[in-house]
């Protein structure tokens, strides 16, 4: 047997011996969620700095990876300094678990998350992916919020985030939302929810 496909029979024997794989498939349906659900399901909005990646592993054995993010901008919860999340999936020892559609991070990113379920689930943002946005630096807007693979977003179009249209001269740089606008979208869904909490 190659060596890699011995390390992938490791690997499911580590995962069902741990009893992740029924829980994992059953926990990582992603169900899409749009601006006011994102806003309304998240118990912690923040803004900040990834400022540590390592890795970790649950009293059962499992590996997790942990992220902290520093310099935080709280938008909605409870003020901190810092928070570190728990991902599910990681190195252990010779083993090494990768999660499909989960949101990876390198310290000094910067970065907007919608935080649910930390310590909890499989993965502590709202909508796994969809919880996850970063923040780039554009020459003629500044700090702009990009989606977690990296598209900047124009706006909330309905109920919508919109990425920004690409190609041609259609007005990009007035198409594109500033982190100072993607906060006041925040602020404005808080103070008036655009539907009832569920």
């Amino acid at each position: 047997m190659s060596r890699p496909r011995r390390l992938l029979v490791r690997i499911a024997a580590v995962a069902l011996s741990l009893g992740v794989l029924p829980s994992l498939a059953s926990a990582m349906v992603v169900v899409e969620r749009d601006f006011p659900d994102l806003v309304q399901r998240a118990e912690q909005i923040v803004a900040g700095t990834v400022s540590d990646v390592s890795q970790a592993q649950k009293p059962s054995g499992a590996p997790m990876t942990l992220v902290t993010v520093s310099d935080l901008t709280v938008m909605k919860g409870e003020a901190r300094d810092a928070i570190t999340l728990e991902f599910y999936g990681g190195v252990t020892g010779e083993y090494a678990i990768k999660v499909p559609d989960m949101p990876t991070f390198k310290a000094g990113e910067r970065v907007v998350l919608f935080i649910a379920g930390n310590g909890v689930n499989v993965c502590p943002l709202v909508g796994v992916w969809q919880g996850s946005f970063r923040i780039l630096t554009d020459a003629e807007r500044g700090d702009i919020v990009a989606t977690n693979d990296g598209r900047p977003l124009a706006g909330v179009a309905g109920t919508q985030l919109q990425p920004r249209r690409s190609g041609g001269d259609g007005g990009g740089a007035a198409e594109t939302l500033t982190l100072d606008g993607f906060r006041q979208l925040i602020a404005d869904e808080l103070a008036t929810p655009s539907r009832d909490s569920r």
